[in-house]
């Protein structure tokens, strides 16, 4: 039971079917309180499903899920009242000014718009209160969105596709804003995206859902720390001399392509590397870590094989 209450999100063996179309199978995911927690998966993996099942917007077909310490049954409406969900696609009264949308909310949720945070958020998101939704373009009905989500101060924030339509500075005040509400407020965030750079900004966690299944489940500095590199290297001769060098002694499956010699070296080669090229005719030389979304392909692509060959045994 005190494992449960530093949990903010539990599902155990969650199982949700639309007739004969599985939405999610055999769904186990834990995030922590105080955690952001990335939720990665193209198209029709799963993601939707999920977030559903958290919002009680639909009940699962088998399993149990516990939000904030509370198993979620049909409808606990208490618990909803302390999360803050933003829908990938919001749906708003066009007829209303953005403020006047605001202050429904607040009714709603039984605070004080004016004592909240949310003017000083619009103000960061570049946000106009006053003009009528239905003026708003995409990216302004997402800020919206937002600020309805962060309204109440809630203690677990569910997101879903939230950078989608905001531009770059929306975009970087937007993970600042998320960030500064975990630290300062210890707020839970569960954010649900299809892109791995948005991960890699904000979140402790990451699991990777497809075809209704839970693939990978990794926190980010494990998924960053150590690895290998990316070099590619041009040589004022001309050729390929990838074999004259010694560079497939560093990587076997590295490529010469128009000219430039690129492939890939473990942590513990880079220097083997730089000793091979130390005397070498080099015309230019560049070096780089491989991003989180090559990682986690990686791993993916491991896991994949590994599940493979298990069936087949």
């Amino acid at each position: 039971m005190e494992y449960q209450k530093t949990l903010a999100i539990r599902l155990n063996n969650v199982n949700k079917s639309y007739g004969l179309k599985r939405g999610v199978t055999d769904l186990n995911l834990t995030v922590k309180k105080g955690e952001i927690y990335g939720f990665i998966g193209p198209n029709g993996a799963g993601k939707s499903t999920t977030i559903r099942l958290l919002m009680q917007m639909i009940s699962p077909t088998s399993g149990n899920i516990s939000i904030l310490g509370e198993r979620i049954k049909k409808d606990h409406p208490m618990i909803r009242s302390r999360i803050g969900y933003l829908p990938s696609e919001i749906t708003l009264y066009p007829d209303l000014t953005g403020k006047q949308m605001l202050e429904l909310a607040a009714g709603m949720h039984g605070v004080d718009l004016k004592k909240t945070r949310i003017p000083e958020f619009a103000q960061r998101l570049q946000w106009e209160m006053n003009p009528r939704i239905r003026t708003y373009s995409l990216g302004n009905r997402k800020k919206l969105g937002i600020l309805l989500a962060l309204l109440h101060e809630p203690e677990l924030l569910i997101l879903d596709e939230p950078t989608s339509g905001l531009d770059p500075l929306a975009q970087q005040s937007f993970f600042e804003i998320i960030r500064e509400l975990n630290e300062t407020n210890g707020t839970t965030v569960f954010l649900s995206t299809h892109i791995l750079t948005e991960v890699d900004k904000v979140c402790h966690r990451v699991a990777f859902i497809r075809d209704g299944k839970i693939i990978l489940d990794s926190s980010v500095s494990e998924l960053t720390r150590g690895g290998a590199h990316l070099y590619e290297v041009i040589f004022k001769e001309s050729g390929d001399l990838r074999q004259a060098y010694g560079l497939l002694n560093i990587d076997p499956n590295s490529k010469y392509i128009d000219g430039v010699c690129c492939g890939r070296v473990e942590d513990d080669c880079l220097n083997q590397l730089l000793s091979i090229l130390a005397d070498k005719p080099i015309k230019d030389l560049s070096l780089r870590k491989l991003s989180l979304e090559e990682r986690f392909l990686e791993k993916y692509k491991k896991k994949a094989e590994g599940l493979k060959d298990e069936q087949v045994v």
